[in-house]
């Protein structure tokens, strides 16, 4: 006849809640950089007139994602019209293409900086 076997696991227990606050302080940390990058990689690429436009970017980090943009009522219309003659080499899709042009440097970064939950 088996007996009933206890097991105390508050010590488990607490240390699961500390890895998972750890986690979330990460993912939070690796979105805002992440974010950054994504800002500063569009900077060279966000048309550049008066500079209101490079001027208004900014980020915005929820807990489980971000938001990178800038903050002018004409930002969607050129980014969405990459045909536009825009000066000193800037472009449309400002946005877009450093992501895309960058995808396995921000995943990188985003790896890195969630590594650092676990040290």
């Amino acid at each position: 006849m088996a007996g009933n076997l206890e097991l105390d696991t508050s010590e488990f227990d607490a240390r699961l809640k500390e890895l998972e606050k750890r986690t979330q302080d990460q993912n939070k940390k690796a979105l805002s950089d992440v974010s950054s990058e994504i800002l500063r990689l569009s900077s060279f690429e966000v048309p550049h007139d008066t500079g209101m436009l490079q001027n208004s970017g900014g980020i915005e980090v929820m807990s489980d994602y971000a938001i990178v943009g800038y903050n002018k009522v004409y930002a969607a219309r050129l980014h969405e019209h990459p045909e536009y003659k825009f000066k000193k080499g800037r472009k449309g899709k400002y946005l877009e293409d450093p992501i895309k042009n960058n995808i396995d440097v921000l995943r990188e970064f985003f790896q890195t900086s969630m590594s650092q939950a676990f040290t």
